[in-house]
């Protein structure tokens, strides 16, 4: 059997954690630069609040609902995600994080005779532990678990095993095709043009048909709801093949220095996530726009190939500031920025060049290695390439007016208790 553990509405229930004066309490997360809505506990979801919308459009309904906004706290929560992690790794060896909030395990060699009562001991654990309320679904593949799991968040124990129920089909045909893991907006509409509308029918649907109009990933699919396992599991996620950091500008930037230094400043942290998974990049994109609600909006965007695959900060500054020249009209008013990595290959397949300065170039290495790891220790960048400026001092960061105090991993944020 598989588990899927589901933090209910997570980013939200982080700030919660610190704040009990919040329980049964509207709450909203926002996005980067306090834009969109990002999140939402049970209470702001009864509200109509949509996901995904921007900030001012339900402002007014915020306030008349008396709806806590807070800016997003990545710190805090990814921070929190690691806690949950390690309380789910006391109870099950097997684990495999999906995502931030979510996380599968693999029950197989745990030879439970209750899978159930299990899962009620570890939501229990990691809410008195972490603070976090989450969903558990079991079932015998992974599509399975994420159909128990959604079930699960409207269950009062919140705790749903789908392959303990006398008619497992009668599930299934209560699940919309489109909330199938897996089947994507174009997907289910193919499927709906062929009356194929639920988790059932999808089951039971023609494997030709299948393979030829959603491929072998849409068969296997089709064959995890019959329970067959077709979806590996795997204990470390794969590495990335690309490595993006977008932002949302604090301010309209039209100035081409200003730009470079948040264009700088960003490819100084997309190359610092390459070096973490001992990675190297064989091309730099560099994106600008404006914003979307202006007239004359543009995106514009343009990629540099390196001469040999890096991962070094000023290599990959170098060649997102090349990008950033092409890009540049002026007059323009840019409101976002972004660095792209591709074409991305394992640190072990490094080919130097024919000029290239083997001892400058171990010694560039055992650089980034000592920056890295300050950074590290310090939870912040402390250490940047002067190309990127002075992040706090720049009006190009995004604001974050409403965002809560990262109480857990920054010293001088660390809460105070009064005895």
């Amino acid at each position: 059997m598989i588990a899927l553990v589901d933090c209910d509405s997570f980013y939200a229930s982080c700030e919660r954690i610190f704040r009990p004066d919040l329980k049964g309490k509207p709450v909203i997360v926002l996005s980067n630069n306090d834009g969109c809505v990002i999140a939402r506990s049970r209470e702001a979801k009864a509200l109509g609040i949509p996901m995904g919308v921007p900030y001012f459009q339900v402002k007014e309904l915020v306030t008349k609902n008396d709806v806590t906004v807070f800016s997003s706290n990545y710190a805090l929560y990814q921070d929190i995600s690691n806690r949950v992690l390690a309380t789910i790794q006391d109870f099950c060896p097997e684990i495999e994080p999906y995502s931030i909030d979510e996380s599968f395990m693999m029950l197989d060699s745990l030879k439970l005779a209750d899978e159930d009562a299990f899962a009620k001991r570890l939501r229990k654990s990691i809410k008195r532990l972490v603070g976090i309320p989450v969903s558990i679904g079991i079932g015998q593949t992974k599509t399975l678990a994420k159909i128990a799991t959604k079930i699960a968040k409207t269950s009062s124990e919140g705790v749903y095993n789908i392959a303990s129920q006398v008619d497992p089909d009668s599930v299934l045909a209560d699940v919309n095709v489109e909330d199938v893991w897996g089947i994507g907006f174009r997907q289910s509409k193919k499927l709906r043009a062929v009356r194929i509308r639920t988790a059932r029918d999808l089951k039971y649907a023609e494997d030709g048909w299948i393979k030829k109009h959603l491929s072998v990933v849409g068969l296997r699919t089709v064959y995890e709801l019959r329970g067959f396992r077709c979806f590996g599991f795997k204990e470390t996620p794969d590495n990335r093949k690309t490595i993006c950091v977008s932002r949302s500008l604090g301010a309209h930037l039209t100035s081409y220095d200003e730009l470079s230094q948040a264009v700088a400043f960003y490819a100084s942290l997309a190359s610092e996530k390459l070096r973490a998974q001992r990675s190297l990049a064989n091309a730099v994109t560099t994106y600008i726009a404006t914003s979307f609600h202006t007239q004359d909006f543009y995106w514009g965007s343009r990629s540099v190939c390196l001469v040999t695959p890096k991962n070094d900060a000023p290599s990959i500054v170098k060649a997102a500031l090349e990008g950033l020249k092409l890009a540049y009209i002026r007059g323009k008013k840019y409101k976002r920025v972004g660095v792209l990595l591709s074409e991305i290959v394992p640190s072990e397949a490094r080919q130097k060049g024919l000029f290239c300065d083997l001892r400058q170039s171990m010694k560039l290495d055992v650089l980034m290695q000592t920056i890295d790891k300050m950074n590290l220790e310090a939870n912040k960048p402390i250490i940047w390439l002067a190309a990127g400026g002075k992040p706090e001092s720049q009006k190009w960061i995004a604001s974050a007016t409403m965002r809560s105090p990262r109480y857990t991993s920054y010293w001088d944020e660390i809460p105070l208790v009064s005895t």
